[in-house]
C-alpha cells in the first residue's frame, strides 16, 4: 500500500509541474515585451526601416566600416613601400572598392528625436539649450557618425541631391549676461557639384555661417546636414573624424609647412585621406594646379599665388566632397587672384567636388552657380546663375 500511495503522488506531482513549465515558456515572452517598449524610445524609426530594408545591411553596418577602414590603410601601405607588389595593390584596391560599395549600398536610417523642447529667449532658455543640446549629441552622435540621419525639427535632408541642408539654424554666443546672436533662423539647400559663393558685409554672419556648414563650430539649434550627417549632434571628435573623411579647406593664410617641399606639403593631406581617389593624385593635381615645375621647391622659394596653389593642392589630395575657401584671393594680387578662381573652377568642373567660397568682392560672386547674399544674420538673397562668368572676365576692382 505504501508504494501504491507513492505512485499517484508522484502522478500529482508531475500534473503541477506541467502549468509551470507552459509558465516558463511564457515569461521570456513577457520579458520581451516589456524590453520592446526600451528600443522604440530611442531608435523606433530605424528599427522599422532596418526591418524593411535589407536585414544583413543594418547588422553588418559597423562591421563593414572597421573592414574599409582597415582595407583602407592596407591599400595605403601597400602604395607607399618602395616596390609595391602591384598584384597585391591591384587586390587590395579591388577588395576596399568592393567593401566601399557594399557599405555605400546600406539605406541610410532617418530618426527623429522625440519630444522637441522649445526653450524661453534670454540667456537663461539659451543655457538649458546647451544643455539640452549636449545631451541629444552623447545620445545620437555615434550613430550619426556610423550613417544614421538624425533629425532634430523632423526635416528629412535630400542626400542624393543635395550636400548642404539647414532647417532653421541659430546662433548665439553668451557674454556674461548678455546674448548675441549671429545666426536668427536659417533654411538653405545647397546642390552637390555646385560652385557655391557666400557674400556679406562684415558682421553679418557670413564667417559663422561658413564654419557651422564646414564643421568648425556648432549652432545653438537646428539641422545643419552636410551630406547628410548632422553636424549639430556631433561631438568634437566626430566632427573631427568627419572633416577628416569628407572636407577639405583653404584660406587667406596658406599655412605651408615651411620645412616641407610642395610634394611634401601635399602628402600630408593624401596621408589623411580615407576616400582615396586614382584620379587625385598628387602629380594629377599638381598638372591641374600649373604648378609642376615646383613640386620639389621649398614655400620659401615660391610666390604668395604658388603657395596659395599648393595649399589648394594640399586640400584636394584628401579627394573632399566638399572644399571650403575662406577669402582664398584675400592676399593676392590681381593676376594670382584670377588663376586661383580659375583653379577652382577647374576643380568644381573636372572633379566635381562642391565649391564653397567665402568673399567680400561681389565681383567674385559672378563665377558661382549659387550666390548667398547674408545680412544681420540671415539669407538676405539666393541667386541661381545658369551662366557663371570665366574668373578671367569679372571686374577685380
Amino acid at each position: 500500500m505504501p508504494e501504491e500511495l507513492k505512485q499517484p503522488k508522484s502522478t500529482k506531482s508531475k500534473l503541477p509541474k506541467e502549468p509551470k513549465i507552459d509558465k516558463l515558456v511564457k515569461e521570456p515572452k513577457a520579458d520581451k515585451l516589456a524590453k520592446e517598449p526600451k528600443t522604440p524610445e530611442i531608435l523606433e524609426q530605424p528599427n522599422v526601416v532596418s526591418k524593411d530594408a535589407s536585414e544583413p545591411a543594418s547588422l553588418n553596418k559597423k562591421q563593414l566600416i572597421k573592414k574599409v577602414e582597415k582595407l583602407q590603410h592596407k591599400v595605403n601601405g601597400l602604395k607607399q613601400k618602395k616596390n609595391p607588389n602591384s598584384e597585391e595593390l591591384d587586390l587590395a584596391q579591388n577588395e576596399l572598392d568592393l567593401a566601399k560599395k557594399e557599405l555605400n549600398s546600406h539605406e541610410r536610417q532617418f530618426v527623429v528625436v522625440p519630444d522637441h523642447k522649445e526653450f524661453e529667449d534670454g540667456v537663461k532658455g539659451l543655457k538649458l539649450q546647451q544643455k539640452n543640446q549636449k545631451q541629444l549629441t552623447s545620445r545620437y552622435s555615434k550613430e550619426i557618425l556610423e550613417g544614421n540621419i538624425v533629425s532634430t525639427t523632423g526635416h528629412k535632408p535630400d542626400i542624393k541631391k543635395h550636400s548642404i541642408e539647414l532647417k532653421n539654424v541659430k546662433k548665439s554666443y553668451i557674454t556674461g549676461d548678455l546674448e548675441t546672436p549671429v545666426l536668427k533662423g536659417i533654411d538653405i539647400k545647397l546642390d552637390q557639384g555646385d560652385f557655391i559663393v557666400i557674400l556679406g558685409p562684415s558682421g553679418s554672419g557670413k564667417t559663422t555661417f561658413l564654419n557651422i556648414i564646414s564643421g568648425l563650430d556648432k549652432a545653438t539649434s537646428g539641422d545643419v546636414f552636410v551630406l547628410g550627417s548632422n553636424l549639430t549632434l556631433l561631438k568634437d571628435s566626430h566632427l573631427t573624424k568627419f572633416r577628416r573623411k569628407n572636407v577639405g579647406f583653404i584660406f587667406q593664410q596658406y599655412n605651408l609647412l615651411t620645412n616641407l617641399t610642395a610634394k611634401e606639403n601635399a602628402e600630408v593631406g593624401e596621408n589623411l585621406s580615407t576616400n582615396k581617389n586614382e584620379n587625385f593624385t598628387i602629380e594629377k593635381i599638381f598638372e591641374t594646379i600649373g604648378m609642376t615645375e615646383q613640386l620639389n621647391k621649398y614655400p620659401h622659394q615660391m610666390s604668395g599665388g604658388q603657395q596659395q596653389r599648393v595649399s589648394i593642392a594640399r586640400a584636394l589630395t584628401k579627394n573632399p566632397s566638399i572644399l571650403f575657401a575662406d577669402e582664398p584671393t584675400g592676399a593676392l594680387d590681381e593676376e594670382m587672384g584670377r588663376k586661383v578662381l580659375d583653379i577652382l573652377v577647374k576643380v568644381n568642373k573636372e572633379f566635381k567636388t562642391t565649391i564653397v567660397v567665402v568673399t567680400h568682392n561681389p565681383n567674385i560672386a559672378k563665377i558661382g552657380n549659387t550666390i548667398i547674399h547674408i545680412k544681420n544674420g540671415l539669407i538676405d538673397e539666393l541667386i541661381h546663375n545658369p551662366n557663371p562668368a570665366d574668373p578671367s572676365t569679372i571686374d577685380w576692382s
